[in-house]
């Protein structure tokens, strides 16, 4: 998390379009929440949380970040909006069983080491009937995109097409999954993969 702690105080200046619109695409996915809780992820500096909460002014709002840097730019940009923010890596989620309605995480699972691992525990926290929206960067069909990215984030693991992030749901229980690219911006594809657990 050293890399998002330096990078924190810069993040929104360089990456807030790319955040913002892949936020947009990612609260689009998802059902009315009413006063259910949603949980962001790897919530970075609050986002999809600031997002969130004008598209779902009754709901619980809950962002979970390891990055020290990343948190405190969240608080101060979340500050009096009424989210809590946890410090929690996407694997172990400092929360009860069956306690949000809504799961998202946005641009972490090409960090991810073993993705199953952070996924059962999302399926873990999530009530029955709630839903998982999924996004990451994905190919953009350009040849070697992958070692290009790679050479810019030395700590990317993986990069997934959007049918393996479909079966990467389906596979750890989630169902009525769909999976779906979208255009970030020129050079940027996303994948959003969306389930629901049982």
């Amino acid at each position: 998390m050293g890399a998002y702690d330096r990078l924190a105080a810069s993040y929104d200046r360089l990456w807030g379009r790319y955040a913002r619109r892949t936020a947009r695409e990612v609260l689009d996915a998802l059902p009315p929440l009413g006063s259910g809780t949603l949980l962001d992820v790897g919530c970075g500096t609050g986002t999809l949380l600031t997002l969130a909460r004008d598209r779902f002014p009754e709901a619980r709002l809950i962002g979970a970040e390891p990055s020290a840097g990343m948190r405190e730019v969240a608080a101060r940009t979340l500050s009096g909006r009424g989210v809590t923010l946890l410090v929690s890596p996407a694997e172990a989620l400092a929360l009860p069983d069956a306690s949000v309605d809504a799961v998202t995480c946005l641009n972490v699972l090409h960090y991810l080491g073993d993705p199953a691992v952070a996924l059962r525990e999302w399926r873990r926290v999530l009530r029955p009937g709630g839903t998982l929206a999924l996004q990451d960067y994905v190919p953009n069909g350009l040849p070697g995109f992958t070692r290009l990215v790679s050479l810019n984030d030395r700590d990317l693991v993986r990069v997934y097409t959007v049918p393996e992030m479909a079966g990467l749901l389906g596979a750890a229980g989630f169902g009525e999954v769909t999976a779906r690219p979208f255009r970030i911006d020129l050079f940027w594809r996303g994948g959003l993969a969306r389930g629901v657990r049982g």
